[in-house]
Order: C-alpha cells, then sequence, then structure tokens
C-alpha cells in the first residue's frame, strides 16, 4: 500500500528524495537530504512503514520540525518489497538524487530487498548511507576514495558542493596497488585529471596517495579521522568490512545517474570544461590564421604531397598529411558554427579558401616543371574517383579529430586522424591532373576534397555541442544565421552521399582495376618511336612494362619481314634511355601489318 500526502512533482521539475527505512535512520537521512538539496528544490520523503505502524512517518515529521507544509512531501509505504516500490515512486516523482538510509530486509520471491538492492536498480543518482550516524552538522573533514570506475564524477561532484555549502575539508586518496619510486604516482595524476575536467580548483582540496596491495587496508591509511568517508558504488565490498576500523566516522557510496536518463545527459556524457573551452578557442583562433607559419608548413606540405603523389609513395603522402595544417581551420569553422562566432568563422574561412588556393599554386607548379609517365601516377588517379566510404571515413574521423582536440589528455590521437582524412593531397592531385590536362581526374580530385571539407565542419560543429559548447550566449541574429549554415551544410552533405553511394555500386560493379602492365616513360617512348618512324611499313603495337617482371616489352608489326638486328637495335635504345645495360627487353615483331582509319562499309585493307 502506497499512501500520497501530496500529488506527484509538476510535469519537468526535479527533486531530490530521501528513504527512510526505519525511524532511527529519520533523523540522519533528513539532514542529508536537506544538505544535498539546491537551493529552492523541493524535497520529497518516502517513509517504510511496513510493521512500523506509521513511526517512521511521524519521526520524518518531528526531524523536519513540524506538521505544517514543511512535512506535505512524505509518502509512506507499506509493501514487503519496498525495493521496487521505492524504484518506481522515485521515477514518478522525477528524482534527481536518491539519499538512503541502510537496511537488509528479508528476500521476497528470491528479490534482495537491501540498500545494496536499491543502490543497484535506483533511476537515479545515489547517496546511501553505509553506516554511522553523523548529520552534515557533525561533518568537519571529508575522505573521497575514489575508485577509477564510472561513479567518481558523481562522487567528486557531490562532496565539492559539501564542501561549498558546508565548509568542509575535502581529502582525495587514492590507493594503488603498484610500488617502487613512482608508486602513488599514477593515482595523483588520475585525481588532477578528474578535478581537471570537473574544472575544479586543486587547491581546494588535499591530494593524497598510497600504495597498497590490500585496498581496504589502503582506505584506513587514508582515513585519519575524518568524518565522513565517500566512495563509488562499486567499492561497496571493500568499505562495508571497515566499521570498526573508521571509529564513529559515516561512511556512505555514491552511484551516478544510469546513462539511458534522458533528462541526465549532462552527467555521464562527457563535457568540456571552461578552462579547456578557452584554451580550445585559442588554440584554433591561433592556428587558423593566416600568416607566416601556417603558408610556411602548408606550403611545404603541399610540395611533399605533390612529390609524393608523382613518385607514387604512400609514405611520403601520409608524412605531408601530417605537417599540414588545413584542418585547424576546418574544426575552427565548426567551432565558429557551434558557438556563432561571426569573427573565428571570418579567419577560418579566410584560411581555408586561401589555403586552397596555395594548394593547387604549388601542385600545379610542380606539375608543371616535373616530368612525368604518358599517364598520370596511381596515387593520383586513385583520388581521382572518390565515393561514399571516403565521405564516412571523412565523417569518424573529424569526429575523432575534434573529440580529441576538446579532451586534452587524448590529443595523441590527432595524428592518426589526420592521415585518416585527405585535404592536401586531393587538392595536389587536382593541380597534377590539370597540369597534365586530364580535366575529369581533376574534378574527381576536387569532389574528394569538397566531400572532406563539408563532412569535417559538419561532424565538428556537432560534435562540440555534444560536448556542452552552445551558442546560448550569441545575439538571437548570430545564432539563427550560425544554425541555418549548420543545417544547410548537413542537407549538402547528405546530397553528395547519393551521387557517391553511385560511384561506389558502379566501382563495385566493376571490380577493381589492376593494371596489368604500366607505361614506359616518355622518354622510351619518343626515342623508340623516332627510330621506328624512320621504316616505312613498321609501326609500334604495344609497348609497356609487365605488372609482374621487371623487364620491357615492346610489339610491332611490318609489311616485310624484319631482321633480329632490329631488335638488338631496339633494345639498346631502351637499355640506354633508361641507363640500364642489363635490363631484359622484349621484341616481338608480326608481319602483315594493315590499318584502316575509315568507317567506310567499303573500306578495307590496304
Amino acid at each position: 500500500m502506497v499512501r500520497l500526502h501530496q500529488a506527484d512533482c509538476p510535469k519537468g521539475a526535479m527533486s531530490i528524495i530521501g528513504f527512510i527505512p526505519a525511524p532511527e535512520s529519520a533523523a540522519t537521512v533528513v539532514a542529508w537530504v536537506q544538505a544535498l538539496a539546491d537551493k529552492d528544490e523541493e524535497t520529497r520523503f518516502l517513509c517504510l512503514e511496513t510493521g512500523f505502524g506509521g513511526r517512521t512517518e511521524q519521526a520524518v515529521r518531528e526531524a523536519l520540525g513540524g506538521t505544517g507544509d514543511s512535512t506535505a512531501n512524505v509518502v509512506a509505504i507499506d509493501d514487503p518489497m519496498p525495493v521496487a516500490r521505492v524504484r518506481d515512486q522515485v521515477r514518478k516523482m522525477r528524482g534527481r538524487l536518491l539519499v538512503t538510509g541502510p537496511f537488509e530486509l528479508p528476500a521476497v520471491s528470491g528479490k534482495a530487498q537491501t540498500s545494496d538492492e536499491l543502490v543497484r536498480i535506483a533511476p537515479c543518482q545515489t547517496f546511501a548511507l553505509l553506516y554511522g550516524g553523523k548529520t552534515p552538522s557533525e561533518v568537519k573533514s571529508v575522505l573521497f576514495v575514489p575508485t577509477g570506475r564510472n561513479h567518481d564524477r558523481s562522487a567528486l561532484r557531490l562532496v565539492d558542493w559539501l564542501r561549498q555549502r558546508r565548509g568542509v575539508e575535502v581529502t582525495i586518496g587514492a590507493v594503488e596497488e603498484e610500488s617502487g619510486a613512482q608508486s602513488g604516482r599514477g593515482g595523483e595524476r588520475y585525481i588532477r585529471a578528474m578535478l581537471h575536467d570537473e574544472a575544479l580548483d586543486e587547491e581546494a582540496f588535499e591530494v593524497k596517495s598510497v600504495a597498497d596491495r590490500l585496498k581496504h587496508r589502503g582506505v584506513i591509511t587514508l582515513f585519519e579521522d575524518h568524518d565522513l568517508v565517500v566512495t563509488g558504488a562499486d567499492a561497496v565490498s571493500r568499505v562495508r568490512p571497515l566499521q570498526q576500523s573508521l571509529g564513529d566516522a559515516t561512511v556512505a557510496i555514491v552511484k551516478r545517474t544510469p546513462p539511458l536518463r534522458r533528462h541526465a545527459m549532462a552527467d555521464w556524457l562527457p563535457r568540456i570544461n571552461p578552462a579547456d573551452h578557452a584554451d580550445l578557442r585559442t588554440e584554433l583562433r591561433l592556428g587558423s590564421s593566416w600568416g607566416p607559419d601556417f603558408v610556411g608548413m602548408l606550403g611545404l606540405a603541399s610540395a611533399i604531397a605533390s612529390l609524393g603523389l608523382l613518385q607514387n609513395s604512400p609514405a611520403v603522402v601520409i608524412g605531408s598529411m601530417l605537417l599540414a595544417p588545413l584542418m585547424t581551420p576546418m574544426i575552427g569553422l565548426g567551432l565558429a558554427l557551434g558557438q556563432a562566432d561571426g569573427h573565428l568563422a571570418r579567419i577560418c574561412g579566410k584560411s581555408i579558401a586561401l589555403g586552397f588556393l596555395l594548394t593547387l599554386a604549388v601542385s600545379f607548379l610542380i606539375g608543371i616543371i616535373t616530368p612525368s609517365g604518358v599517364t598520370l601516377p596511381d596515387e593520383v588517379i586513385a583520388r581521382g574517383g572518390p565515393n561514399v566510404l571516403d565521405l564516412l571515413i571523412a565523417v569518424f574521423a573529424a569526429a575523432a579529430a575534434t573529440f580529441a582536440m576538446a579532451r586534452p589528455n587524448i590529443t595523441g590521437a590527432i595524428a592518426g586522424v589526420a592521415i585518416a582524412t585527405a585535404l592536401v593531397p586531393p587538392v595536389c592531385a587536382v593541380g597534377i591532373s590539370l597540369a597534365n590536362g586530364s580535366w575529369l581526374n581533376a574534378f574527381g580530385a576536387f569532389t574528394l576534397f569538397f566531400t572532406n571539407l563539408i563532412a569535417i565542419i559538419v561532424m565538428s560543429s556537432f560534435t562540440f555541442s555534444f560536448l556542452g559548447i552552445t551558442a546560448s550566449r550569441a545575439h538571437p541574429r548570430h545564432r539563427r544565421q550560425a544554425l541555418l549554415a549548420r543545417w544547410g551544410l548537413l542537407v549538402l552533405l547528405l546530397a553528395l552521399a547519393g551521387p557517391l553511394s553511385t560511384t561506389l555500386v558502379g566501382q563495385l560493379e566493376e571490380g577493381k582495376r589492376v593494371p596489368l602492365a604500366y607505361p614506359v616513360t616518355r622518354a622510351v617512348a619518343r626515342a623508340v618511336l623516332e627510330r621506328v618512324a624512320r621504316d616505312e611499313g613498321v609501326d609500334i603495337v604495344f609497348m609497356a612494362r609487365p605488372r609482374l617482371e621487371d623487364r620491357v616489352v615492346i610489339h610491332i608489326a611490318s609489311h616485310d619481314k624484319l631482321p633480329p638486328s632490329y631488335a638488338k637495335e631496339l633494345r639498346m635504345i631502351v637499355r640506354d634511355v633508361m641507363d640500364d645495360p642489363e635490363l631484359p627487353v622484349s621484341v616481338i615483331a608480326v608481319r602483315g601489318l594493315w590499318r584502316n582509319d575509315s568507317d567506310s562499309p567499303n573500306s578495307g585493307p590496304p
């Protein structure tokens, strides 16, 4: 039976709820609920009355100091399975935080009725008292022992709330199993990283670390007569046996908000703190500014990428990707859209446009002055046929790069993202293709770059929103413009996915094209053609380098029979031009050459 003394919370309202399992714990639980409640936040109380005959509710009323409005939010529960009933009531009341005292009732139908089980299934953040009856007014010092697990951030925020509101001293102590000269260093680094992520001042906390292979013994070493010991819910088995060792201290565990609750997203998603946000914005603004550093690095990266493409060297091309700073202004433009920052958008847009033109100019110039083969190198051709897989790579790589830049502890991943996302090589492929008159391949390479550009801007913008960056402080007109640009780019990205998917289907139907032979160099082709052109009735049918052999094959046809010395002469020409006297050269001569350049049905062999 459940007896409600007041209607449910208004829709959208959040509350802090205390569960009192026995009259003896009423004063302690009520005091902790009031201490942990935000200003003007509604507090509600669930009282277990099974076997108590209304005494638990009366104890709550007395702890609240009256029977008027201050006790209106009291719910009496008379149910042999209180754990499930409390869970349902907390969900119904839209609880933000559940505070519960310790209890252990007989199991019903094989289902445990204990405070541990309530903590496990509670639908919100939970503060569970294990033992000790000290109220917040009696707590002067707090020991927080992080476990390195998911509940640490919630526990840290809770003890920091006590520090700020009650003025208590907080010690954060880690227990490590390692030993030696470096013992304790890892725990301290973890604590400081956690304080940094929560944007808390390290000077406000005392940080300690001990090394002990027995975790519970390490907690005793850290204790030093603190009034309250707080740890994560996953350490309950470690601290429960310490009741005798910790004297009259109150021990509590904290469980984070379950991650699938819609209104609790901010409690478990990674968020960027204000200090990191300021550093990120400064880093992106400086790294995106069009100046000597940006121009110099991009120009050098463009030259390296162009030469790597011409040389068919993937290693050189990868090196150029690591050097090129072109991704920085693209991510910066995503940040500008996310927070409606017009000034940053102009800086990044200018660098992207001028950077594209600089890269195109460098690659075009190198394509003009550098000798090339009869056809474009394979590395250049490979960037002329983008498909939807390239788009998906850019989408996920952009999200990874943005996340890595916003989270200082994983910035080492940015190098890998730079390799995964093609930016400078496609633009260089455009310039080389234009220098060689291959307009179709140039268009394909430009499509690859444009696709990557849009994907990076869109995904970085949404990733920054995921990390908590908003445009709430921007001018309403700027917010509307940023929102329009953001969704417009997303629509454009989806529109590009259509033709790119068609390209992928076509490529799969054609199968992977693997050349049986590669063309010879222009110098070899010119020398052989000049020699054959001197003989009337002789023509070259085929001249190439087989893919699986280190040799040159020449097929010629003639009206008349050719002497063996003709093959020897062609062989010497090829070896001289290629500067390899031992190079195998196969010459195959076919007699009976004829040629027909007319489509007329009456025309025949000459």
